[in-house]
């Protein structure tokens, strides 16, 4: 029965140890346009619809978006174009005028 024990804590560890080396936690962060809290959450819905980010927060004061996500899995690039398609203007990326404008006039943020 110990050996059994021993097998199986080892078998646990080693698996654990082989999930976590898969994924490489990275963050970083984009500048990001936008005005109001309901940008903030559709900025930080369409980061975190990217399949690997795994926190995105966006701080309407200074225009941070800050990331964190599995670099195995996606990449900043990958989340500035989400971002863009959800109407708002990234660092990296722009968003199309045509869904720009179909944001309500509060998130207006362009001059």
């Amino acid at each position: 029965m110990k050996k059994f024990i021993l097998w199986f804590a080892a078998v646990l560890f080693l698996t654990a140890n082989g999930v976590s080396a898969n994924a490489e936690e990275a963050h970083g962060n984009l500048k990001v346009g936008g005005a109001c809290d309901m940008c903030k959450t559709r900025i930080e819905k369409a980061a975190q619809s990217v399949k690997g980010v795994s926190s995105a927060v966006w701080n309407k004061a200074n225009g941070q978006l800050h990331i964190h996500y599995d670099a195995v899995k996606t990449n900043l690039d990958a989340v500035s174009k989400a971002v863009a398609q959800s109407g708002h203007d990234t660092n990296k990326d722009k968003a199309d005028d045509k869904t720009y404008n179909t944001l309500p006039n509060c998130c207006k943020y362009r001059k």
